[in-house]
């Protein structure tokens, strides 16, 4: 399932693992190719599966976070409790982690947005929370010298405990790397002493 944009920019896509037994409830595409939504039933639990592709100048981002935002109530799909949102955000959630080189001036109103969709979703940053103070990126620019971390995960707060892992790979010959999070059967119960 995708959601292209021109020739020359956007699109975003979901893949899903042939003989993975899923079924779509619902499917939103961007007309720009910025987002799509894909409302899935997974072993009966529904999830909101977001891949995004934010712009890069800030008054775009914040219009495009409050469009998400909107699509997501519009579309009934901001009160469900699965929810897994990925892709480029174009803006490093915390500057002081997630960037080094350039300008260090954070783009408050950009960051303010992702955090009002995180208050109001209920998502967290996740790879942040399993890497609290590791600096490291998945964008960077030769000329000037720049590394952002630009790509992440925001998941439903009540997900974190079926996270096995949350890391990236760097890609070759592309300006970003590509992000993973693996989730383990939410079926396998986890039991304490």
């Amino acid at each position: 399932m995708y959601s292209h944009g021109s020739p020359n920019s956007c699109g975003v896509m979901v893949l899903i693992r042939n003989k993975f037994n899923y079924t779509v409830q619902n499917t939103v595409s961007d007309p720009s190719g910025r987002f799509i939504i894909l409302k899935l039933t997974i072993e009966d639990k529904v999830y909101v599966l977001i891949n995004i592709y934010a712009p890069n100048k800030d008054k775009l981002t914040c219009n495009f976070f409050k469009k998400l935002h909107k699509t997501l109530q519009t579309e009934n799909l901001d009160c469900e409790e699965k929810i897994i949102c990925g892709g480029d955000f174009n803006c490093p959630v915390n500057p002081k982690f997630d960037k080094k080189g350039s300008v260090m001036v954070p783009r408050k109103k950009v960051i303010d947005n992702i955090q009002c969709l995180q208050n109001e979703l209920d998502l967290v940053y996740i790879w942040r929370i399993k890497n609290p103070q590791t600096k490291s990126c998945t964008w960077s620019q030769r000329s000037p010298q720049v590394f952002c971390r630009l790509d992440y995960w925001l998941i439903s707060n009540n997900l974190q405990d079926f996270v096995e892992s949350t890391d990236f790979t760097p890609a070759i010959k592309r300006d970003h790397a590509a992000i993973e999070l693996v989730l383990k059967d939410s079926y396998q119960s986890v039991t304490g002493k």
